[in-house]
């Protein structure tokens, strides 16, 4: 198995939610539940369902990867996450190599 890494800029007050599925916190904003529709969106148009490692410094930015979806400036954190690389079937193990590899001679 074979993974492309593909790391995004997003909010840092995403991450309970984007690694743990928390959303606890966002009951806490007047606009939580909007907050949660937009990550909702992102995540499905990134494609690679959730990130599997989010980075421990945060970076105040004012362009980042959420900016198109209408999150303003703001602390960001890197969220790495992964898609699977399919791989070409493997010629089953019980063939010959001239069987596997016909340009053997």
């Amino acid at each position: 198995m074979q993974f492309k890494e593909h790391i995004y800029w997003l909010p840092a007050h995403w991450a309970s939610y984007l690694i743990n599925c928390d959303d606890s916190s966002f009951s806490l904003y007047d606009d939580g539940d909007e907050q949660l529709e937009t990550i909702d969106q992102i995540i499905e148009d990134i494609g690679h369902g959730r990130p599997v490692e989010v980075s421990d410094e945060s970076s105040f930015m004012k362009y980042h990867d959420a900016h198109d979806y209408g999150v303003l400036a703001v602390d960001c954190l890197l969220y790495t996450f992964l898609e699977l690389i399919e791989e070409p079937d493997e010629p089953h193990p019980s063939l010959s190599a001239q069987e596997r590899n016909p340009n053997l001679r």
